[in-house]
């Protein structure tokens, strides 16, 4: 049963990229499959279901992607300089790969965010808990641990729109660092 589930998740998920969600049928997945339409809600309630697992499992991915590069540096303050760009990185990437989301993407939002609420909400978690203990050892001073990171990851999440949308933030190694030094040390003088 989970191969045949995880066969029409594939199978979705490329049809999604060829013809966009909205162009992209029941039918045209159960036939990805070599099944009815029919068999397709054994394992699934419709189209927005298998849509919404894919944004679940791609948030996933994105969120274990960047932990698991990020935790490869040693201070606090090189972590969360690390966070920031490899999550714009990551961000341009998965722009690019969903590129047929472009004409939809404001009618879809509302599902998308919804499926990537709880791996947003640990993203937040995470980042919390590197300026935490970035402050203990004085490495940062943040007097509000949990609005600096809920702040933090959602202004940069923030720039998703205009990634996905026009295709404007395609920022290189130098335009990266300024936006980090940016978004951690701000521009007034103290």
């Amino acid at each position: 049963m989970a191969e045949h589930k995880s066969d029409i998740l594939l199978k979705s998920k490329s049809l999604f990229q060829q013809f966009g969600y909205k162009k992209t049928t029941l039918t045209d997945i159960a036939k990805s499959v070599g099944k009815v339409k029919t068999a397709i809600y054994y394992y699934f309630s419709g189209k927005e279901e298998i849509f919404a697992q894919l944004v679940k499992a791609e948030a996933t991915e994105f969120l274990e992607t960047l932990q698991n590069e990020v935790s490869k540096y040693e201070s606090e303050k090189a972590k969360l300089e690390r966070y920031i760009v490899f999550r714009l990185e990551l961000m341009q990437k998965v722009a690019k790969r969903y590129h047929f989301l472009k004409k939809e993407f404001f009618e879809l939002m509302p599902l998308v965010e919804e499926n990537r609420a709880t791996s947003l909400n640990e993203e937040i978690i995470w980042i919390e808990s590197i300026l935490l203990k970035g402050t203990q050892n004085n490495e940062f001073k943040v007097e509000n641990v949990a609005f600096a990171s809920k702040m933090l990851v959602q202004s940069i999440k923030g720039l998703e729109i205009q990634m996905y949308v026009t295709d404007q933030i395609l920022l290189d190694e130098i335009d990266l660092k300024d936006f980090t030094r940016l978004i951690l040390y701000g521009v007034v003088r103290l």
